[in-house]
């Protein structure tokens, strides 16, 4: 697949699937550019689901349990044994259960294969499946904040923390989810090899030649993006568009489990001509580019990557403080940010945005550099530092 070379890496990276997530989305734009910069690229999905193309050259692998767990009958039965009984019996203790098959399971997948000079295990998901795995190559990277790291000190999680965290290379995608944990790890005496943030990185001038296609859409909008569920709060979005009464409509890309009840919303609340769910699209950023302002609106968020993106693309952003987002909002675009949960003042912001958005300056998505970050990234592997 590439040359032979001393320069050249093995990697490979994990995530649970490849629906349309931002863990998925982070996962193949950096696999893409290692490709794109002569590194042997391998990519693992630790179960079936695919809505984001693979269209780089690499090896693709999903993890055949099923096969796997037909040799290994007894392990079937203990699969099954966790998933009905132990991981609801004792909250948070999934990954203990988990990782034990899924760690044999990787490792039978590791069987003659040449050593990777770095296995990328993305997202809590892939992280609480593979929690067992201690091979030196191995980083963890969290894109949301840690239910155990908000747990009381209590004896059971604290097991649980130290059993999980012990020991492992960890980067968060923000000091938002990473400063909980590092707290955790003190108050507990818990050594974790490497913890870091390391930001998501921005492709600027690939975004912007996505954003060339045109969009099946006339009218003028504002745009929000993101899977349809809880989290992203995109009933509360609906209701600020719906007091805010702005002429433009609100288009909103994304699929997910919330969708018939936000239609019914968008109903009750006679918004059928001015709310339109599109659904997933493998290219948001056309949409973005031609939106008068982008919007988000979730509780919390790990990294919101689809902020940077915006910003990438020179589009003004009012979002939700949920999170990390004064990491990535800062000095005038502060002005865009609202108290999360508040349909009230998120709606006067929509208001304030249609009359004057404020329009991001070419130098916010600095650092952020694609080489900059695969090298801080690559670096987690041969850096071993104690907190």
């Amino acid at each position: 697949m590439v040359s032979e070379g001393s320069n050249v890496k093995r990697i490979l990276f994990v995530t649970h699937n490849l629906k349309g997530g931002g863990v998925q989305k982070i996962t193949l734009d950096t696999a893409r550019y290692h490709v794109e910069a002569g590194n042997d690229v391998s990519l693992l999905c630790l179960e079936k689901g695919i809505d984001l193309p693979v269209d780089f050259d690499c090896h693709f692998h999903t993890l055949d349990m099923k096969s796997f767990f037909i040799s290994r009958p007894w392990l079937a039965l203990y699969y099954c044994f966790y998933k009905l009984i132990l991981r609801k019996l004792l909250p948070n203790s999934e990954f203990l259960w988990a990782s034990y098959v899924y760690g044999k399971a990787f490792t039978k997948f590791l069987e003659g294969k040449p050593k990777f000079d770095a296995i990328f295990v993305n997202g809590i998901r892939s992280m609480n499946r593979l929690a067992s795995v201690s091979q030196d190559n191995v980083v963890y990277s969290l894109h949301l904040p840690h239910a155990l790291a908000k747990k009381p000190s209590s004896r059971y999680f604290r097991f649980l923390f130290k059993r999980l965290f012990s020991g492992k290379k960890i980067f968060c995608v923000s000091e938002f989810i990473r400063k909980d944990i590092a707290t955790k790890a003190r108050s507990l005496g818990v050594t974790i090899d490497k913890l870091a943030v390391i930001h998501n990185p921005c492709d600027g001038e690939k975004l912007s030649r996505l954003a060339q296609e045109t969009v099946p859409f006339e009218d003028d909008y504002v745009v929000s993006v993101g899977r349809l569920t809880k989290q992203k709060r995109f009933d509360v979005l609906i209701k600020a568009y719906k007091i805010a009464d702005i002429d433009k409509k609100l288009v909103i890309l994304g699929e997910g489990h919330q969708r018939k009840e936000l239609e019914q919303l968008i109903k009750e609340l006679g918004l059928d001509q001015q709310v339109f769910l599109v659904g997933f699209d493998k290219n948001p950023f056309k949409w973005m580019k031609r939106s008068h302002f982008f919007i988000l609106s979730s509780d919390f968020e790990g990294f919101v990557l689809v902020v940077n993106e915006a910003l990438a693309l020179q589009v003004p952003v009012v979002a939700t403080d949920c999170g990390p987002i004064t990491e990535i909002l800062t000095g005038e675009l502060l002005q865009g940010v609202v108290p999360k949960g508040d349909i009230r003042l998120l709606a006067e912001k929509i208001r304030q945005f249609d009359k004057q958005p404020i329009k991001p300056s070419d130098d916010v998505v600095k650092q952020l550099d694609f080489h900059c970050i695969t090298q801080q990234q690559l670096a987690m592997v041969t850096k071993s530092a104690r907190q």
